[in-house]
């Protein structure tokens, strides 16, 4: 069976990496990846593949390593703590998508965290050019962090999004306007595909609302001003207890170190809401974005509980707890002009859709925070990063992450200090970046 899966496994990648040298055999990007097909109806029928292939390599040097010990899951004995080097494929991403009229679908298929997921599943119907509604699998409107595609993460995702809004997509009917000033989107969601192995006659996969607005002063081809709120309501999955659980967690660095050192476990809980400013600002050579978050998770009646693995705190029906961060990061284009703009997604591109002979280069710092109080600690990134467009499907970057975490991070009680410092340690990771 483990065999099978690896087959399966390399002939995604395999697919993806094949796909994508026959479709991109020019430096432009997937306009040459659609087909339209008349088939008798009065309208084209078009139908189009696209995807991503990342790649990260990295390294890590721990500060004062001999001070830990880990116990890995399911041993019954600690051992030398480590962080060893290591490569990871952070996505092997397929996609296939295809319209009739005013009607678009697409269905994708990602290799990631060594499984096959499905991401997008979805159906859609344009009002207008301006106006669309979506049925189906898709990220709710929140946040210009967790919209921004994958394709255009030319470093790891920061720690406070990671946290504080779990990445995932759920079911659910979202509609979206925008102008050349404003955007406008909100939506109805249910649970979500990743869910495994539901128990018979459980209570629910969960329910939420979300809903995001865009102000956009200034907005042409050179500048943009971007200033947003977006919130959610939600409660939590109990599709395989009745207890009302909900899990956090947060990477730091790289993929490659996959475990979350920031993380912990509520249960009791009877719904949770997140909170997002964001603001960004984009000229030819200047760019800067950044967020602050605050979740909040509110008990059922009865009382809560909350973890990190090491202790537990009791949270009285009464009352709630709150989570809070935030990001800045900003760049500089050494050469060629920055990123592009999108007034339909209102979120930002990683590469201009111009890219100069011998690439464009853009040097790139930013910083986070995270603050669980005493439950699970608290954290802080420094990041610089330089990054290479040789053309607008591919990247090749590298940056350099420091990270900082108290002693309440104890990555849910593995983790052990002698002194009862908090672990902190430097990232050194290459980036290769595909898209097509």
């Amino acid at each position: 069976m483990a065999s099978s899966n690896r087959r399966k496994n390399y002939a995604l990648i395999a697919s993806v990496i094949v796909a994508g040298g026959l479709l991109l055999s020019s430096t432009k990007a997937a306009a040459q990846t659609g087909i339209a097909l008349r088939l008798g109806q009065p309208d084209e029928v078009t139908l189009g593949v696209d995807g991503r292939l990342t790649l990260d390599a990295a390294a890590f040097a721990p500060v004062d390593k001999s001070n830990f010990t880990y116990l890995p899951s399911g041993a019954t004995q600690k051992e030398p703590f480590r962080m060893a080097a290591g490569t990871s494929i952070t996505q092997a991403r397929l996609g296939f998508f295809g319209g009739y009229g005013n009607w678009t679908g697409r269905i994708d298929v990602n290799y990631t965290g060594q499984r096959i997921t499905f991401c997008d599943i979805y159906a859609a119907y344009a009002f207008s050019p301006h106006t669309r509604l979506v049925l189906g699998h898709q990220l709710e409107p929140m946040s210009i962090g967790m919209n921004t595609s994958t394709r255009h993460g030319s470093v790891t995702t920061p720690l406070p999004l990671d946290f504080l809004i779990p990445y995932t997509r759920h079911w659910g009917l979202a509609g979206t306007h925008w102008g050349a000033k404003y955007w406008l989107g909100a939506g109805l969601f249910a649970g979500s595909s990743e869910r495994v192995n539901a128990r018979e006659n459980h209570m629910g996969e969960g329910y939420g609302v979300s809903a995001r607005a865009v102000w956009r002063p200034i907005n042409t081809d050179q500048t943009t001003v971007h200033l947003g709120f977006s919130a959610v309501a939600r409660t939590p999955e109990r599709v395989t207890s009745d207890d009302g659980i909900v899990v956090l967690g947060g990477r730091s660095g790289s993929v490659v170190e996959n475990r979350k050192f920031i993380a912990g476990g509520f249960s009791g809980i009877d719904h949770y809401t997140i909170c997002d400013l964001e603001a960004a600002y984009r000229d030819d050579r200047f760019f800067v974005q950044g967020e602050a978050l605050c979740s909040t998770f509110a008990t059922k009646e009865s009382p809560g509980v909350i973890t990190n693995g090491e202790k537990t705190y009791n949270i009285d029906g009464s009352e709630s707890v709150s989570f809070w961060g935030g990001y800045l990061v900003g760049s500089y284009m050494l050469r060629g002009k920055q990123r592009s703009y999108s007034n339909s997604g209102a979120a930002f591109s990683n590469v201009n859709n111009e890219v100069e002979p011998g690439g464009n280069v853009e040097l790139m710092v930013g910083a986070s925070v995270i603050d669980t109080q005493d439950y699970m600690g608290r954290a802080y990134e420094a990041l610089g990063a330089v990054n290479w467009y040789p053309n607008t499907a591919m990247m090749l970057g590298l940056s350099y992450t420091f990270t900082s975490f108290s002693k309440d991070a104890v990555a849910l009680g593995r983790l052990r200090s002698s002194n009862g410092d908090g672990l902190s340690y430097r990232t050194l990771q290459l980036r290769a970046q595909f898209v097509f």
